[in-house]
């Protein structure tokens, strides 16, 4: 009789270890990588995209650069806000530059006009001196008159038409080096007037 119910008992117990074995939960050990997004492409930050743009110097700017290194282009400029009409801005040119800038803590305007032929040209020039300057004067040719309550340079030639204009005194030859190429210029006009004087003309007759 102990023999059979020791069969029972063990008969029992294997049933119940098979039972368990049976419903224990399988647990599979997973990576991070296999349950987080991965990234798909690849990131490559090129150098200049986590610079600032550089700003792009023009041709004149370029060589006033090289001539005086001490030239700012973004400091403040009095002339900017002046109210003040330039007419060959209106007459149709092929091309122009502008710029402001400030040397020894002086401040000037700069601006070319290109034309298509030298008529043109004479038309946009003397267009401007019948309104010239902040108060829209009338200025002839030859005239030594104020036309500007700045000093400035004007250069004409054949097909350009030259501006520089400053708060202070402006060296006309010290800008006309700079610009110019004088080998390769012929001036039809240049007008020049110191701050609070008189225009005064040069003519290649």
């Amino acid at each position: 009789m102990i023999n059979k119910m020791n069969k029972w008992f063990i008969l029992l117990i294997v049933a119940v270890l098979w039972s368990s074995c049976s419903n224990k939960n399988e647990y599979e050990i997973v990576s991070s990588e296999e349950v987080l997004p991965q990234a798909q492409g690849s990131y490559e930050y090129e150098e200049d995209s986590l610079n600032e743009d550089k700003i792009e110097l023009s041709p004149t700017e370029t060589l006033l650069l090289k001539t005086f290194p001490d030239v700012n282009f973004e400091e403040e400029n009095t002339l900017k806000n002046r109210e003040m009409l330039f007419i060959p801005n209106r007459l149709g040119f092929k091309n122009k530059e502008e710029t402001y800038f400030n040397r020894d803590s002086i401040s000037y305007h700069f601006i070319e006009w290109e034309f298509e032929d030298s008529l043109k040209t004479v038309n946009a020039l003397y267009n401007w001196l019948d309104c010239f300057g902040h108060n829209c004067r009338s200025i002839r040719i030859e005239e030594e008159k104020n036309g500007s309550k700045e000093a400035f340079v004007i250069w004409v030639t054949n097909n350009k038409i030259t501006y520089i204009a400053s708060s202070k005194n402006i060296n006309r030859k010290t800008w006309q080096e700079t610009f110019f190429d004088e080998e390769k210029n012929t001036w039809n006009y240049i007008i020049y007037q110191g701050r609070g004087g008189k225009m005064k003309w040069i003519i290649d007759n």
